[in-house]
């Protein structure tokens, strides 16, 4: 059931800047859960408070990671396809004082309709669109990082060892630049790189000796006695 307001309508239909920035940072994020099958690994980060964004307004924070070759067209894409047409929805640039940077060129659609401005000491873009004016950042931070790291977690069964992630993310989620891209912070297929079964090349496979129904059929199987979920 969707939450309603006062007007009789779904929260979500109203374009408050909370909902807004909300939606579209999920949708900027989607189809982002590992390298191996998609174009890149996002997440949502942070709902950010009035106070720690440069216009004022809430908003959310996401992370978004890549190899160096596709990264700034990962992010143009998904800012303009996805950001950008978010009704009073705006986007900056997270690490505004970093020293590696790149411009990414969607701002140029506009022409030489664009102006440049100063959003609260920020020097940003001003881009028209027919429900009113969009700010953008003028680069975005390109640092390096690590992408696709796992942990496991193991139990006799399913429930305990999802009772136990549960803990799990709420540390990890207080972490400052960290996501949990998978669904739910949680990723059950627990792959490996490459894969050897056909002729034809795969990016990754079932990471095998970790399959607790796979214990007593393969010889190199690593579950410890006592674990039905990994």
């Amino acid at each position: 059931m969707p939450r309603l307001s006062r007007s009789g309508f779904p929260y979500y239909y109203h374009c408050s800047h909370t909902t807004v920035a909300c939606k579209a940072a999920v949708e900027a994020t989607g189809f982002a859960t590992s390298k191996i099958g998609c174009p890149c690994e996002a997440g949502l980060k942070d709902i950010l408070k009035k106070k720690e964004t440069p216009d004022g307004r809430v908003g959310v924070s996401i992370l978004i990671c890549a190899d160096k070759k596709t990264m700034k067209s990962h992010v143009a894409s998904r800012i303009s396809q996805c950001i950008l047409p978010a009704p009073t929805a705006s986007a900056y640039d997270g690490f505004p004082e970093a020293g590696s940077r790149f411009l990414y060129p969607y701002a140029l659609f506009w022409r030489y309709l664009r102006e440049r401005c100063t959003v609260h000491g920020r020097k940003c873009w001003k881009i028209p669109t027919i429900g009113g004016q969009l700010y953008r950042g003028g680069a975005i931070w390109d640092p390096e990082g690590i992408a696709g790291g796992n942990f496991l977690v193991m139990g006799k069964d399913q429930m305990s060892a999802l009772t136990g992630l549960k803990l799990q993310l709420i540390a990890i989620n207080e972490l400052k630049g960290v996501i949990t891209s998978f669904a739910g912070g949680i990723v059950a297929s627990g792959s490996k790189l490459g894969c050897k079964n056909y002729r034809f090349p795969m990016p990754a496979s079932t990471n095998h000796v970790w399959c607790p129904t796979l214990k007593g059929k393969i010889s190199n199987s690593k579950i410890p006695d006592g674990v039905g979920s990994v």
